[in-house]
């Protein structure tokens, strides 16, 4: 009895009116993702995204988001699940965001076999042993439950020092079949146009302190940002540099975009997005 009452999840189990709720929201609002040819990130979140909308149907029944931060993709999966949760680690959790799982992976306190559906993106190369997580996947997904995940084989080096790891498709498919799931989509988040043109909006953004400019980049995109008085400031001090980011970053995501859909190879690609369904 008290190591059911340990495994509840922190909020009660949401009725079928807050979904509702939610997903009426969520068709109110602007996507949290900034798509803007302003954004550094743009061509990884445009493929990222292409791949949630194409296999988002495969998620259902109860979902839990491991690694949620601010759940910034779960307007697409609302409409085929009946219940959304949210697990973070406690250092990472946001002060404005209700979770119903607080933990460091690879531990979720979740009961055995209670979860349809896992997504999870951009979070395994934060955990020093990823495919101890996926383990947890297994033990906490009902059979025929599925995950969805992305992970990178290309990034700069993020969210210091819990950056440990990036990943080929070979490592991805050996170890996933191991843990007895069955690969039912994969594929790469762009090709190698899009990930040279990644690399060069990288490269140029790593010149700068990032809170400023993801700041200034909201504002270009019509975001509200925090500290934007700080970051207009900064962005006086170094106007050159800014500027010269500012003309260039549009300039390398349209055309590296149009490269790679054109002439793309995905024996080089920016990361990997995996659909696999638990088998035994």
């Amino acid at each position: 009895m008290l190591l059911n009452l340990i495994s509840m999840p922190l909020t009660k189990e949401k009725p079928k009116q807050v979904i509702e709720n939610l997903r009426e929201n969520a068709l109110r609002q602007s996507n949290k993702i900034n798509l803007s040819i302003f954004n550094y990130c743009f061509l990884s979140y445009y493929y990222l995204i292409k791949e949630i909308k194409k296999n988002a149907s495969y998620s259902k029944g109860i979902l839990l988001d491991v690694g949620c931060g601010s759940s910034p993709f779960q307007n697409y999966f609302l409409q085929h699940i009946e219940q959304y949760l949210k697990h973070e680690h406690p250092e990472a959790a946001k002060e404005n965001v209700k979770y119903d799982y607080l933990s460091e992976l690879p531990e979720i306190s979740a009961l055995n076999n209670s979860i349809d559906t896992i997504i999870s993106f951009s979070v395994l190369e934060h955990v020093s042993e990823p495919f101890e997580v996926l383990k947890e996947f297994k033990r906490i997904l009902k059979i025929n439950g599925i995950f969805i995940i992305s992970i990178p084989q290309y990034w700069h080096l993020h969210e210091e020092p819990h950056d440990y790891l990036r990943f080929t498709k070979y490592i991805l498919k050996e170890k996933i079949s191991e843990l007895g799931f069955e690969i039912i989509y994969m594929n790469g988040i762009g090709r190698s146009f899009a990930l040279v043109g990644q690399a060069l909006c990288n490269a140029m953004i790593l010149l700068f302190d990032l809170n400023h400019v993801k700041n200034i980049f909201n504002l270009l995109s019509g975001k509200k940002s925090e500290d934007l008085g700080k970051s207009i400031m900064y962005a006086v001090y170094k106007s050159p540099l800014i500027l010269l980011a500012i003309i260039l970053i549009p300039i390398i995501n349209i055309l590296f975009l149009t490269l790679d859909q054109l002439f793309g190879s995905l024996r080089d690609t920016i990361g990997h997005f995996v659909v696999a369904k638990k088998i035994d």
